[in-house]
């Protein structure tokens, strides 16, 4: 063989991290290491992977293609020792499940009740984090599953995806709010009054649930409810988390005039390709997958 593992990583790395420097400290090694690495690599190919005329080195054409292929290998090693650890993974006593806060709908609950029915002893661990951030959990490990608002890009060969359905949301906001006197919403009216956002931490929100230039931000959907009751402002819920509410009239929902039906979101269930997956988390997977939000209504 050409190359080696460890100098296809010191090539992705210093394309994606910009210089040797930079990739050396990603990659936990020394400059002369990564540098020495990617030379040999070039020497082997009898190609210039990277034009070192500038202060960084720049991708050469032949540079450019070949990344995408040494990505391509990289994944495939990574799915290759995940599947040999997992063949050595027992049954775990912990799973760690990622779920953003507006994707937890009693469907995915009555999955983690079939799996529980399974599994009694062992512990789940529920975190509730932003969209943002769940990719983060995923890519380290320190998740198993997550389940989250469809993904805007593919991570072929690195992050699996598996898609839920569709779910519903519908705007709300207090009996005695405002808006809750008028018949139709126009999207002006939404601009002008207080939107809730569920956000992460530090402020990370996605600009496409944003639509009034005056906001509040909380960590969950959840804490959101009391807020909205107290006519502190508007917010864009799930169906699902606020149906009956809505029917016992603590909330109010909003009659969209700009929309013909009822915003949806698709909802995806992700996990990793690089880490392995125990006997209980296999499992978990396969009662996830079987909800289906689109019956929910």
């Amino acid at each position: 063989m050409r190359f080696s593992i460890e100098q296809l990583q010191a090539f992705v790395a210093s394309a994606e991290q910009g210089s040797f420097s930079a990739a050396a400290r990603h990659l936990g090694k020394a400059q002369s290491v990564v540098s020495t690495a990617v030379a040999n690599l070039e020497a082997d190919l009898n190609l210039m992977l990277f034009n070192r005329t500038s202060r960084s080195p720049k991708l050469t054409v032949h540079g450019e293609v070949l990344l995408v292929k040494a990505r391509r290998i990289l994944n495939e090693c990574g799915i290759f020792l995940a599947a040999a650890d997992g063949y050595q993974t027992g049954l775990e006593e912990k799973i760690t499940l990622v779920v953003e806060s507006m994707a937890m709908t009693y469907s995915v609950a009555q999955a983690l009740a079939n799996f529980e029915k399974e599994y009694p002893f062992v512990e789940v661990e529920i975190l509730h984090v932003h969209e943002g951030e769940v990719l983060e959990f995923i890519r380290q490990g320190r998740a198993q599953l997550a389940i989250m608002q469809q993904l805007e890009f593919l991570y072929p060969g690195e992050i699996e995806v598996h898609g839920l359905g569709l779910l519903e949301f519908w705007c709300v906001t207090g009996m005695e709010h405002v808006l809750a006197q008028e018949t139709k919403i126009t999207w002006q009216m939404l601009e002008r009054q207080r939107q809730f956002l569920v956000s992460g931490r530090y402020g990370k929100d996605t600009a496409r649930w944003r639509v009034s230039d005056l906001v509040w931000r909380t960590e969950s959907a959840y804490s959101t409810i009391p807020l909205l009751q107290r006519g502190l402002g508007w917010a864009s819920l799930p169906a699902d988390m606020v149906r009956d509410l809505v029917h016992s009239k603590q909330l109010k929902r909003l009659d969209l005039g700009f929309e013909s039906q009822a915003w949806q979101q698709g909802i995806d269930l992700i996990w990793s390709t690089q880490h392995p997956l125990g006997q209980a988390s296999r499992t978990l997977l396969e009662k996830i997958k079987q909800v289906h939000l689109k019956e929910e209504g």
